[in-house]
């Protein structure tokens, strides 16, 4: 162990500050969710803006100039000016589309800005798992390597066979890809975290703990986070989706609807002065108004689906929440692995043991240590699933 310590200790002094998850969140980029929201907004508003007007669409205005000639009046210009003003007799539906967007915007960003973080979160734990699993392998490795010292010794002096030689040299070259693996899986979890968040190109050290809010809500009852969860930002913001795309059928539906127009002309003809004014009607053709009711009525049924398709996915995943914590509860502590770790070497050192016994139960310390990082990684995941689930109650 005292060569562990020693090369462990440059590692200690050179390390970097650890980040914590608020200041990566603090550092967060603008999230692709909440840009396709505004984007879509503004092209929703944009439909709303053109229909609520008393025209559907601007006008047309057409200007004609040509000469007339014969060969009793001297040679003259005619000239012209045609309007085509469509007509949107509906309004109705641009005015509630309007409405809506003003009401259900800040819903809609709120909940992009939760997702964002709560991506963050999984992303900043991925890592945070990563690094440890890193550390482990990287201890591991370590203590293969003084086994192997170990059993070099013993082999070159006779108390064990050489084959027990072998099986640690190849522990060796096996630790040794299985921490090459724990780097490469921590520099894409790294990146993915960095996608996220201003951070540096190369992996930085990350500290974790549980927040008060974490403390806060573990402290309720099921029955209770049901009930924030019901009326829980994401919840809102779904509902919200569905009578917004609802509304922009019925405005699309509209406009289809509107076919009337006003048409006028002014001309002049030589000394006349020519005005007229008229309506105009642009007929369907064959199957058309038919195959536009169709459509509508297969996109009013694909809102609905999608809607329900969406809240479905929330309820799995504050079930699958909940069900994480309530499990949780039932596990033991950690246990000490580093303890036993440093009797098995004294063991092998002392030839009570030898690496063909040692051996599994090493790995079997080491599987337990993963697995419980991993236990604290999904616990931690799922406090943080349903604080965001829960988040933005209305009174």
């Amino acid at each position: 162990m005292k060569t562990m310590v020693l090369i462990a200790l440059p590692c200690v002094f050179a390390a970097e500050p650890p980040l914590t998850l608020d200041q990566v969140l603090a550092k967060s980029k603008v999230s692709i969710t909440r840009l396709n929201i505004e984007s879509a907004l503004a092209d929703v508003r944009r439909q709303a803006k053109d229909a609520s007007g008393f025209m559907r669409d601007s006008p047309s205005v057409s200007v004609v100039a040509g000469p007339r000639t014969n060969s009793v009046a001297p040679a003259s210009t005619d000239q012209a000016i045609e309007i085509d003003a469509p007509l949107m007799l509906k309004r109705e539906p641009a005015r509630q589309l309007t409405s809506l967007l003003d009401s259900v915007a800040a819903v809609l960003y709120n909940a992009a800005d939760l997702e964002n973080s709560l991506a963050i979160h999984q992303a900043f734990l991925n890592a945070w798992l990563a690094e440890r699993i890193e550390t482990i392998r990287a201890e591991d490795h370590i203590l293969v390597q003084i086994w192997l010292e170990i059993s070099r010794t013993r082999s070159e002096s006779g108390a064990d066979p050489a084959f027990q030689l072998d099986l640690v040299r190849g522990e060796l070259l096996k630790s040794r890809l299985d921490w090459e693996d724990a780097k490469r899986t921590r520099i894409q979890s790294w990146n993915v975290l960095k996608s996220l968040s201003e951070l540096p190109e190369r992996p930085q050290p990350l500290d974790y703990f549980l927040s008060k809010e974490v403390a806060d809500i573990s402290d309720l009852k099921t029955s209770d986070m049901v009930k924030l969860y019901q009326n829980g930002a994401l919840r809102r913001a779904s509902i919200a989706r569905q009578s917004l795309e609802m509304s922009r059928i019925n405005l699309q539906a509209a406009v289809s609807d509107s076919r009337w127009s006003i048409s006028g002309s002014y001309a002049k003809e030589n000394d006349d002065r020519i005005t007229k004014i008229g309506i105009a009607y642009k007929f369907p053709r064959s199957g058309e108004l038919s195959a536009i009711r169709a459509e509508q009525r297969v996109r009013i049924e694909t809102s609905k689906r999608n809607a329900e398709l969406a809240l479905a996915d929330l309820d799995l995943r504050f079930a699958a929440a909940i069900q994480t914590v309530e499990s949780n509860k039932s596990y033991s502590e950690s246990l000490d692995t580093a303890a036993s770790l440093e009797a098995l070497t004294l063991r092998l050192k002392e030839g009570k043991d030898q690496p063909s016994d040692v051996i599994p139960i090493r790995r079997q310390f080491m599987e337990i240590r993963i697995a419980e990082l991993r236990r604290s990684h999904s616990l931690s995941f799922a406090y943080a699933e349903l604080l965001t689930l829960t988040a933005g109650n209305m009174p």
